[in-house]
């Protein structure tokens, strides 16, 4: 049964963004074909796609890249006896790149070969220590085994090492949500969608972070509960950093949490931050959205990530009265990404 198509314009444009740093072609025609058999996988016409991968590698049956890109073509089109015939003698090539490693993986785990999965995968990342794509690819395997605690932990390596490639990011911020750490289902979540602005993975981390907020916040208002005030008053770490700040403006959304109050909580956290932790625990992400403030565009940005979220009818209604500053907002955000910096890993506690 053919991969889903709805899968197809990630991995295409993973594929993309990796075989951009091959020569793909030693031929004119072998350029040519190659060309066109992209074209008919991001169509998921596989049947197309893998007759001319197949015309292609006759014509340079030495070129690892076409071989890995027909054993993708097989993955994508259902095969998966053919993909792994095609893929496993490219894993003994010392040319073999980062995602040959990666297709070899899919391709042992829809086959439900675990071991040779976990071999290859581990020597990907051996040989390529800093392919954020492969700790994705890991902590994928450890999901389909309902290893969850080892996904985690192979996804916050991906972070770690590759701090910008975004889906270690996104997988991330959905564990977090959904085990209750809340201040980091914000901080991943916020990093992917400034890395990745325009998806419906964007959408889907929107609603995560705009919940997690309110869990957040209820948690720390539980004093009547635990009696405890000013939990975090000499925070230890980057977390307790970021709660501290968080306890002491939380009275900022008394009545709870709408998309204006956040807006202020959100400033006030900024400023906070600036003043007392920004040499401490330099991040990229917060100096992002310092840039956002000082630039006129945060309040945009906020109703970009909340507004909908909070009340559509109002929402629909600000955009219009304030529709040239979402016009500004929105070229700003298109050539502004977050890239961020290495050395600037703070690893949940």
């Amino acid at each position: 049964m053919p991969i889903s198509k709805f899968l197809l314009p990630s991995l295409f444009l993973l594929c993309h963004s990796l075989s951009a740093q091959i020569n793909p072609t030693n031929t004119a025609e072998g350029k040519e074909l190659y060309t066109k058999a992209r074209m008919y996988l991001q169509k998921a016409d596989y049947a197309n796609s893998i007759m001319v991968y197949n015309q292609a590698v006759n014509i340079e049956p030495d070129n690892l890249l076409l071989r890995r890109e027909l054993a993708h073509a097989y993955y994508m089109q259902g095969d998966m006896a053919k993909g792994e015939k095609m893929i496993s003698p490219l894993l003994k090539s010392k040319d073999a790149d980062e995602e040959t490693f990666q297709v070899a993986c899919r391709i042992f785990r829809a086959m439900k070969k675990m071991d040779e999965a976990k071999s290859a995968i581990n020597t990907g990342i051996e040989k390529f220590p800093g392919a954020g794509a492969l700790y994705a690819e890991k902590g994928e395997l450890y999901t389909q085994e309902k290893k969850f605690a080892q996904a985690s932990e192979v996804w916050e390596k991906g972070v770690e090492k590759a701090p910008n490639y975004h889906t270690n990011y996104y997988n991330l911020a959905k564990v977090y949500f959904f085990t209750k750490k809340y201040l980091w289902a914000i901080v991943y979540g916020e990093t992917f969608v400034n890395m990745e602005s325009f998806s419906s993975k964007t959408e889907e981390l929107k609603v995560i972070l705009f919940e997690s907020y309110k869990f957040l916040i209820a948690d720390l208002s539980n004093t009547a509960l635990d009696g405890k005030i000013n939990r975090y008053e000499n925070p230890k770490n980057f977390e307790e950093a970021c709660l501290k700040i968080c306890d002491n403006i939380k009275g900022v959304v008394t009545g709870g949490i709408n998309a204006e109050n956040l807006t202020q909580l959100r400033i006030r956290f900024l400023i906070d931050w600036n003043k007392n932790f920004a040499t401490v625990y330099p991040f990229e992400l917060v100096d992002h959205q310092q840039k956002m403030l000082l630039s006129g565009n945060y309040e945009c940005y906020n109703q970009w990530l909340f507004g909908k979220l909070d009340n559509e009818v109002f929402f629909k209604q600000w955009t219009q009265k304030f529709a040239s500053n979402m016009n500004i907002f929105d070229h700003y955000i298109r050539g502004n990404k977050l890239i961020p910096k290495n050395n600037q890993y703070y690893h949940i506690n």
